[in-house]
């Protein structure tokens, strides 16, 4: 099992790992959270440092008005020196502060800084100062500037009115100053600043650690799965995944896909075994059903036959040697067909091995070929070998006899009286090491609907008939077992009423 992710190769681009691309996530995730809580944190530190300086002197201009005259009663002007000694006094109390006096209508009447008087803006925006005044405010409120019209500070305020209890204007005092700022930029610089950035790294760090620990033993689990589902994919055949080596690659792909991938590769082979289940089960339904067809012909013949002789004492000695005879044709057929169906479940046996040898393959064809000697003089078919080279091959030489017993004995059937039946051994034009070899006859031939299922176990093709003969379909099955055996191919040509040929090869021996 792969060890836990540690932090020092958590980069190695060699293997990254679905844990290494988790923890790169977390990092980023935690690194932009960090960011984030630190921007917010600076921006919020501003917000209540600005939500305190406003609380504490929302008063500041209600104490002004209150302790001095700024507006004379005569000409409704402004009282020069009380503002001048106003504006002496404000500066030397809080430094941040500005003072301006304003009409209702918003208009600057007099302020604190004529040195900066081409500077000011002529109007302040009245919505601000209403909100401030306005009982139960939320704090901070922001207001114009008029030293500088792009930004917004925080202020106070008071309504101004005369001994009749009339509105007459406004006192304004913005508490940004220059100074102001500076102390903005004092509090990012301080050490409680510091701290709160220390905490998030070392609170990060933490996250980081935790995080990449977490994922660890998460994955850790899901390699086991993986590592589980390959062995049982090993388990029942093969597999394009190697599970000694079932670690995350360039090739393999992160623990998801190896897992994906093991998950798929079981999947389609439970299917495959599904499939190879289901059609297993036809074909055994299918030759439990041929067999059955099959052996109930020949007994029930032989059950005719001696329960003729027995039931009928008049017969003459002819007809009882007759019945005798076609009895025993018939258990001859029924030996035949168990003989045949044992050896075919035989081949098919997983456990079945080759035993092959080097044998002159000349010699075989004749020595087969005269087992049926007295059937094709009967039928008086004409046969030869076209070649004269002692040819040696590797295969095991029992069941090639068989192959040649069976292809021999399917040519006879189905070649007509006096037909022809050649044997052609050639060198193979695609492989120099093999040997073709070719069965040729002239019999009926095999129609092209029939000619996919000629090597299937119990086809016995009706159009094609024996004259008498009757088939169990099994010898081409049989044939064909073999030569997969052999690891070697059997073609078919076949027109009908103009013969067939059988094709495959065999490796020469040297």
């Amino acid at each position: 099992m792969r060890a836990p992710l540690s932090i020092p190769n958590l980069f190695n681009r060699s293997s990254f790992t679905l844990s290494k691309k988790i923890a790169s996530g977390l990092i980023t995730v935690v690194i932009c959270a960090a960011i984030a809580i630190l921007l917010a944190t600076e921006y919020w530190m501003q917000r209540y440092n600005e939500e305190v300086t406003q609380k504490l002197n929302a008063s500041i201009a209600m104490y002004i008005q209150d302790e001095y005259q700024l507006i004379t009663d005569e000409e409704k002007g402004v009282n020069v020196e009380a503002f001048e000694t106003l504006a002496f006094q404000a500066m030397i109390v809080n430094p941040i502060a500005q003072v301006y006096l304003l009409d209702y209508a918003g208009n600057i009447i007099a302020h604190s800084m004529p040195e900066a008087d081409k500077e000011l803006t002529h109007k302040v925006d009245l919505q601000p100062i209403k909100t401030f005044l306005t009982p139960d405010s939320s704090l901070p409120i922001y207001g114009e500037d008029p030293l500088n019209q792009n930004t917004k500070k925080i202020f106070s305020a008071a309504k101004l009115t005369d001994k009749n209890n009339q509105h007459i204007g406004y006192l304004y005092v913005v508490l940004g100053s220059n100074l102001y700022s500076d102390l903005g930029t004092m509090i990012k610089q301080s050490y409680s600043t510091g701290m709160i950035i220390i905490s998030i790294l070392f609170i990060s760090i933490i996250a980081i650690a935790i995080g990449i620990l977490i994922f660890s033993l998460t994955l850790k689990r899901l390699n086991k799965l993986s590592q589980e589902l390959c062995q049982f994919t090993h388990k029942h055949g093969p597999s394009d995944i190697e599970c000694d080596n079932l670690t995350p690659t360039q090739n393999h792909g992160d623990e998801i896909e190896i897992l994906s991938n093991t998950f798929t590769q079981m999947s389609e082979k439970i299917d495959r075994q599904i499939n190879l289940l289901t059609e297993s089960d036809n074909q055994r339904r299918e030759l439990i059903s041929n067999v059955s067809h099959d052996l109930r012909t020949p007994l029930a013949s032989i059950q005719g036959y001696l329960e003729t002789l027995i039931i009928k004492n008049d017969l003459t000695e002819e007809e009882k040697s007759n019945y005798i005879k076609q009895a025993s044709l018939s258990a001859n057929r029924l030996a035949q067909l168990i003989s045949e169906l044992f050896e075919l479940a035989k081949l098919e046996s997983p456990t079945t091995r080759l035993n092959t040898e080097s044998f002159s393959l000349t010699e075989l064809v004749y020595d087969t070929v005269q087992e049926f000697a007295l059937e094709l003089d009967q039928k008086e078919i004409k046969w030869q070998i076209n070649t004269h080279t002692n040819i040696l091959v590797q295969a095991d030489i029992s069941l090639m006899q068989r192959v040649f017993e069976n292809l021999i004995r399917n040519a006879i059937a189905y070649t007509p009286q006096k037909g022809k039946i050649a044997f052609e051994f050639e060198s193979s034009e695609e492989n120099t090491n093999s040997v073709k070899v070719k069965i040729i006859d002239s019999g009926v031939g095999i129609s092209e609907a029939d000619m996919p299922y000629i090597f299937e176990r119990f086809y016995a093709n009706p159009d094609r008939s024996r004259k008498g003969t009757e088939s169990a379909g099994i010898g081409l099955a049989i044939v064909k077992r073999i030569l997969d055996l052999h690891q070697t191919e059997i073609s078919v040509k076949s027109k009908r009423n103009q013969g067939t040929q059988f094709e495959f090869k065999l490796p020469i021996a040297y």
